[in-house]
């Protein structure tokens, strides 16, 4: 049996791609292929066969989950090698522009995958990916499917507020009624769902958004003042919830979750929160989009997806999954409180996404 580990996934890689040139892991793709009618999670037996495919992926227990949930069986079933990295979007860029691309698949931001589409990444091809298993009104855009479905949350310390919890956006900053510490995610890696967090304490809905709003969110939190401070990293966040560093904090759900499952006093609030979505892609230049695109496809079953949310605890991707959770990942899993999630409106942050790191930057810089 084929197996990847990660590190020596990302060791393999390297000598993959050292004895490669011109862009790709492998040799010119062959065009008589026959990958026939897509169905989500099916490959054709042996196709890719000799193929090598390299993925780009976050690291830490999503990647190491989607690795035996997805590409330890895509190996088996369609023949090809997967070698593994860890993506960063300034290396991606150096690649494209370089002409020397050596990832075939990469799992990036919504917002990146839509500011660059057929720029950093291809455009793709739908005719061999079955999206019609991605649970209705998930982002996407022509360079995307959905990786992951997860949540922005306010995780808060339980043992702090008892049966006084917050639950609302506006709770998180009323520090009158809800004293302590709270904190946010704030560093070079953009993510518009912080600001949307502050304006849906505001009263603005999702559909109401301005240019103005950035500067409106950014100095809701500033009113904060000491009491507000940030995490660059989601180890960092998991670690101050656990040390009872923070009263609550805005994270992702798999932090959350994370902190919950090592025994910390700590809970979600279901009130108000932002839905998460991250992309996989095929990066511009890569050597075997084909292939790729059939290692889309296959990522999308219902048996992958199911597989990875009970590995993970990220909510799958695919309408017909129903993972088998512990009683800890259950209280996490945010299919289950899709009524009170906020969709954002991506394409506003796209559209404007010029606006959002401008002034994104200046406030992660402390300007």
């Amino acid at each position: 049996m084929k197996r990847i580990a990660q590190g020596a996934a990302i060791a393999s890689l390297a000598i993959v791609l050292s004895a490669c040139s011109g862009g790709g892991t492998g040799a010119e793709a062959p065009t008589d292929r026959d990958f026939g009618t897509p169905e989500a999670g099916v490959v054709t037996p042996g196709i890719l066969e000799g193929v090598t495919l390299a993925v780009a992926d976050s690291g830490g227990i999503s990647q190491e989950g989607r690795t035996e949930a997805v590409w330890e069986p895509f190996m088996e079933e369609s023949g090809a090698e997967v070698v593994q990295d860890s993506f960063e979007a300034a290396k991606l860029k150096a690649m494209v522009e370089s002409g020397n691309v050596t990832w075939d698949i990469a799992n990036t931001t919504v917002l990146d995958a839509g500011q660059y589409c057929g720029e950093l990444y291809e455009k793709l091809d739908y005719s061999m990916i079955d999206i019609s298993k991605v649970p209705e009104g998930t982002i996407t855009n022509d360079c995307m499917v959905p990786t992951i479905s997860y949540g922005f949350i306010v995780a808060y310390n339980t043992d702090v507020f008892g049966d006084n919890a917050p639950n609302s956006a506006a709770d998180f900053f009323d520090t009158e009624k809800f004293p302590g510490k709270r904190a946010i995610g704030l560093s070079t890696y953009v993510e518009p769902q912080v600001l949307e967090f502050a304006l849906l304490a505001d009263g603005k809905g999702a559909s109401e958004r301005s240019v103005a709003d950035i500067d409106t969110a950014i100095s809701k939190y500033k009113s904060l003042g000491d009491d507000l401070i940030t995490w660059t990293t989601g180890a960092e966040s998991q670690q101050q919830l656990e040390s009872g560093e923070v009263a609550m904090s805005l994270v992702w759900s798999s932090r959350g979750f994370g902190a919950t499952d090592a025994g910390a006093p700590v809970a979600p609030m279901w009130g108000e929160w932002i839905l998460g979505v991250d992309a996989l892609t095929v990066p511009k230049g890569a050597n075997d989009p084909e292939a790729a695109f059939a290692g889309l496809n296959f990522f999308l079953g219902e048996q992958q997806q199911t597989k990875a949310a009970e590995l993970t605890s990220f909510a799958p991707v695919n309408v017909d999954s129903r993972p088998e959770l512990s009683p800890t990942a259950e209280t996490w899993f945010i299919n289950d409180h899709l009524d009170t999630g906020t969709t954002i409106d991506m394409q506003f942050w796209t559209d404007n996404y010029a606006d959002l790191e401008s002034a994104w930057t200046k406030w992660a810089s402390g300007s």
